[in-house]
């Protein structure tokens, strides 16, 4: 039991999260709060990813993240924006992405990322057929 109920945790925030080292550029692509900055992500899944970033952040500002290993250029927004701490100075950022996918190059991702993919492919064709 305690197995299916953590693999449905894992489906509904994405997948399963990867912990990571991949240095990226974030800039906002919202001309109120401009900046273009570098950006170290440690943790991703397929719909999204945790970034430590050196300030703070609004929430919902719609951001592109430049320099990713399998997709170099991806739009998404800002989801979450933790402080890591007075003396740290830095912040724990939560991105989702606009476009779901193993856009972090992980060369073997984990099972359910294939299901995932399947299951957003199968809704994009849906939507096509229909429109």
């Amino acid at each position: 039991m305690k197995m299916s109920s953590t693999l449905h945790e894992a489906k509904a925030r994405g997948g399963t999260r990867v912990p990571c080292e991949i240095p990226i550029t974030l800039t906002s692509l919202n001309p109120v709060q401009p900046f273009s900055e570098p950006c170290q992500i440690v943790l991703v899944n397929l719909r999204g990813c945790a970034a430590r970033f050196r300030r703070s952040v609004k929430v919902g500002i719609a951001v592109g993240l430049q320099g990713l290993p399998a997709t170099p250029n991806v739009t998404g927004r800002v989801v979450n924006c933790i402080s890591l701490g007075e003396h740290e100075r830095l912040w724990l950022l939560g991105l989702a992405l606009d476009e779901p996918g193993n856009v972090w190059g992980i060369p073997m991702p984990p099972e359910d990322w294939f299901q995932e993919s399947a299951g957003v492919a199968k809704q994009d064709a849906g939507t096509a057929n229909r429109g």
